[in-house]
């Protein structure tokens, strides 16, 4: 009898740890798709009345876009790195403070998004940086929290490539 006992709360056990890691799989994968007004912009991604595919549409250089920008949006998709770090992050480094580009709170306004999403069961943080007038993307990259933080390599990763377009740019 006991045996049988110990067989059922063992499967109990492993039926509740496999539901409690699909909920908390679930739960990540989604958070991207509620809708707060703290952690997503209005609309970042949206893209009205210019189309690729229009040949009279003006040609945008990723170079020019970054070094154009005044202002940046910082937006995470995941509870792994809160917004308020990565921009700390950003605001901690003197190329940022340098680059004369400003952190806004209101997503709808800003030049720059910059997104943060988390591969599941990994801890990779890819990023993206997308060009809010024409949807472009513009910068971006995959930076792993192992031996560091992923808020001060993804601020890194994206001053890099800052600095890069803009010494291009300047050229």
């Amino acid at each position: 009898m006991s045996v049988m006992l110990y067989a059922i709360k063992r499967t109990t056990y492993f039926v509740l740890l496999a539901g409690f890691v699909a909920a908390i799989s679930f739960s990540s994968s989604s958070s991207g798709q509620t809708q707060t007004a703290n952690t997503r912009p209005m609309q970042p991604h949206q893209v009205t009345g210019v189309s690729a595919a229009d040949p009279s549409a003006p040609k945008a250089n990723a170079n020019e876009i970054l070094g154009n920008a005044h202002t940046i949006y910082v937006w995470s998709r995941t509870v792994f790195v809160k917004q308020e770090v990565i921009e700390s992050a950003l605001l901690g480094r003197s190329d940022f403070r340098k680059s004369g580009l400003l952190i806004t709170k209101d997503g709808s306004t800003a030049d720059l998004v910059l997104t943060v999403r988390r591969a599941n069961f990994t801890t990779e943080y890819p990023y993206d940086v997308v060009d809010q007038k024409s949807g472009l993307v513009v910068a971006g990259g995959k930076v792993n929290s192992l031996f560091g933080t992923a808020a001060g390599k993804i601020a890194k990763g994206f001053m890099k490539q800052l600095q890069r377009a803009r010494s291009l740019q300047d050229h």
